[in-house]
């Protein structure tokens, strides 16, 4: 078996094991996409719907496992890469419908039990959050673009020296496609390279702009958590843009020196099995809006936060068109959402997907 179908087999795999515990990193003020009172997150039939969950998705990973070794025996290359595809697609749709009847079960015990009579609602805003250091400085973006023009003006010192046949892509089977040497194709991975950049800037600034997010039951310690949150994702991205550039980059002297296409595989995925791995381990001691992180405290049990529930679309999709933030924390996973009520949501998504396209395009 070849290392890009190994490489896929532990992306496939690594998927499923974080699906199968996100439900136990979420924020402790929701469950399968439904607000609840934080004292009531360990409350017994609650974990027990989490560790299902979790332990139906870790065998269907011994299931996926047994499968791709039985079937990498006897089939070839292509039919194991057709079989991850499919598995890949299998859990995204087992998670979803596996999901959807937890989050209604809590849909009905919350309506059953009407918490909201028995607590008072109350939402909080810290009008000084903003001003807290959220992330680190963007500055820390320009280590990143030094290495585009490092590379970028390196390659064309040297361009009479560089192969007139370039290796622009390998096959699962190790072939090599070759295309002749031009300067748009030894531009392509600058671009990329200012894109990725790109990218990750704007998630910076997602991390500081998103709506605040302070529970009402302890709120300075919500606030330490969040702001800790925000400052280790912050972090996250600017490492991940610098390691991600520096792997472009050595793609890049693949192209002026094709020796070390023999060494490419170990090159980049060790760095991305790594940073696959770093984002997992951030995940787990961190949780979503910090909610992981062991802060002493007391907490106030008479009042909950003010119930959005109405908004989230089966748990998941933010839509208010009352509310004029652009950006918020997911309600089940780790990370950030868009308020899709909010035209610019639908514009961000339509650059984030024509930008790459048009690269391809012109580069291709």
């Amino acid at each position: 078996m070849s290392n890009t179908i190994l490489f896929i087999f532990f992306i496939v795999f690594i998927s499923i094991m974080i699906t199968a515990f996100m439900p136990h990193w979420t924020r402790k003020t929701e469950n399968f996409g439904v607000s609840i009172p934080e004292d009531l997150y360990d409350r017994k039939d609650f974990k027990k719907m989490r560790n299902m969950y979790t332990i139906i998705l870790l065998s269907l990973n011994v299931i996926f496992v047994g499968t791709m070794f039985m079937i990498a025996r006897y089939f070839s290359e292509k039919t194991i890469f057709t079989a991850l595809l499919i598995f890949l697609i299998i859990i995204i749709l087992i998670s979803f419908l596996l999901y959807l009847p937890y989050h209604y079960r809590m849909k009905r015990i919350k309506l059953d039990e009407n918490w909201a009579e028995q607590k008072e609602e109350v939402m909080i805003i810290d009008t000084s959050f903003s001003k807290e250091r959220l992330i680190y400085s963007n500055y820390w973006f320009l280590i990143a673009i030094g290495i585009v023009l490092f590379t970028t003006i390196y390659t064309f010192s040297v361009y009479e020296q560089i192969p007139d046949e370039i290796p622009t892509h390998t096959s699962f089977s190790g072939e090599i496609t070759y295309q002749s040497k031009s300067i748009g194709i030894l531009l392509m991975m600058p671009i990329l390279q200012l894109f990725m950049i790109s990218t990750f800037f704007f998630i910076n600034f997602i991390i500081k702009r998103s709506k605040q997010m302070v529970g009402v039951q302890n709120p300075e310690i919500s606030k330490r958590q969040n702001i800790i949150f925000r400052r280790r994702w912050s972090l996250f991205m600017i490492l991940f843009s610098v390691v991600t550039t520096l792997m472009l980059s050595f793609i890049q002297f693949t192209f002026m020196y094709p020796v070390l296409t023999e060494v490419e595989n170990y090159v980049i995925y060790p760095v991305i099995i790594i940073t696959l791995l770093s984002a997992i381990m951030l995940s787990i001691t961190t949780g979503q809006g910090g909610s992981r992180i062991q802060i002493e405290g007391t907490t106030e049990t008479s009042r909950i936060e003010r119930d959005d529930d109405q908004y989230w679309k089966l748990g998941q999709f933010y839509f208010n068109k009352e509310d004029p933030s652009i950006f918020i924390e997911k309600r089940f996973g780790i990370g950030w959402t868009n308020n899709w009520a909010h035209p610019i949501s639908w514009l961000l998504l339509g650059l984030l997907i024509a930008i790459p396209l048009f690269i391809v395009f012109i580069f291709r």
